[in-house]
């Protein structure tokens, strides 16, 4: 496959994949019959649960659920929240604001919630970090909740202080375009990806390397080090993979997950990524709920929704990923098969953002920005 092949790729590519597109296996997890099996799913729950029962007519009463999220696939989001609906017979509008800026919608958030105003987003969906400044020991914007008394099956899947729950979680890597870099050539380390003459791009906002920094890994003085060696030759957003498709660069480093790389994959995109033995993440995504949610009922029970077995099915065939802390999540599968092959990661978890300050300084964050830049 040459150039020919990717100047094909490049017309189709640029209006299917650029807003990070999925459908067929990667985008169609809200079919009819996973609504139907969520309904009764919910049914059996809501039997012996008359606080779960209490929650659903609250929702009901309240009557909306506004959501500032994105995912990756092109209909996860509205698949969940249909079927989010039909599984608790729900009569409530749910709006839908697309927004993958966890950082953006922590500031957006903690504004609203010094102001006295109510929160734009109902639930908040956020990355360690981002979940850490808005929790306790941050702006103390999240509601600390017990999730398990409403929604049993959430025991365990709290965060140390039970402001968020554990939703689903990202395995960032090396995500490269497979006719430009063939087998041979992909590297199995990160001093592995300064050897490569093809150009790689990276994000502009120096993704996962601050927690290259910790000490698992390369070290703060060690990630600088290595910042000042790797040059990309462009940036752009996790989500702009068609850009690798294209073959305007040969590949993304550090991508935000295996999953993004598997939705264009699964579009026939010429995109695999390779996870690095000594640069392994698994990035956790949080949900809580704000304290001044205009609707925290609803908010409440779609967040304890979407760890059932139901959602987290429909979430895996549209995204491509799930909660590796349940039974059966093909996540962990896919954890262990690289842990097999002597891969140890490091965990990005909000225990990990409190035990680890440091690294997310903002001084220290701004100084590998400017590394990897030149800004």
């Amino acid at each position: 496959m040459g150039l020919r092949l990717l100047q094909q790729w490049k017309p189709a590519l640029a209006v299917a994949l650029v807003a990070g597109v999925a459908a067929a296996c990667g985008g169609s997890g809200g079919t009819d019959e996973s609504a139907t099996k969520a309904a009764e799913a919910a049914k059996t729950r809501l039997a012996n649960n008359p606080a779960l029962s209490a929650m659903v007519a609250a929702a009901n009463k309240e009557g909306a659920l506004n959501l500032n999220w994105g995912l990756d696939g092109r209909s996860t989001l509205k698949n969940l929240t249909d079927a989010f609906k039909t599984a608790y017979g729900l009569n409530i509008k749910v709006t839908l604001t697309p927004q993958q800026n966890m950082p953006t919608n922590a500031g957006k958030l903690a504004q609203e919630y010094q102001a006295g105003k109510p929160s734009s987003t109902d639930a908040f969906l956020g990355n360690p970090e981002s979940t850490f400044g808005v929790g306790p020991k941050g702006k103390n914007a999240l509601k600390t909740i017990d999730w398990a008394k409403t929604a049993p099956w959430t025991k365990g899947l709290a965060n140390s202080d039970n402001t968020a729950l554990t939703w689903v979680d990202q395995i960032p890597g090396f995500t490269y375009n497979t006719t430009l870099i063939p087998k041979n050539e992909v590297p199995k380390t990160a001093q592995d990806v300064l050897k490569l003459t093809k150009p790689i791009a990276s994000t502009p906002y120096a993704a996962q390397f601050n927690a290259l920094g910790s000490k698992q890994a390369m070290g703060i003085d060690g990630v600088r080090s290595y910042l000042r060696s790797f040059k990309p030759k462009g940036y752009l957003g996790c989500g702009e993979l068609n850009r690798i498709a294209s073959g305007e660069f040969a590949a993304l480093w550090v991508s935000c997950g295996v999953n993004i790389g598997d939705i264009f994959a699964a579009q026939g995109a010429p995109v695999a990524t390779t996870v690095l033995k000594d640069a392994a993440i698994i990035s956790t995504r949080y949900i809580g709920i704000p304290k001044n949610s205009a609707h925290p009922n609803a908010a409440e029970l779609w967040a304890t929704w979407l760890l059932t077995p139901e959602a987290q099915q429909i979430m895996y065939k549209g995204d491509f990923n799930d909660n590796m802390r349940l039974p059966g999540s093909k996540t962990a599968k896919q954890i262990a098969g690289y842990e097999a092959q002597g891969t140890k990661f490091i965990k990005l978890d909000y225990e990990f953002a409190a035990a680890n300050p440091e690294l997310y300084d903002g001084r220290f964050k701004g100084e590998l920005i400017k590394l990897l830049t030149g800004k």
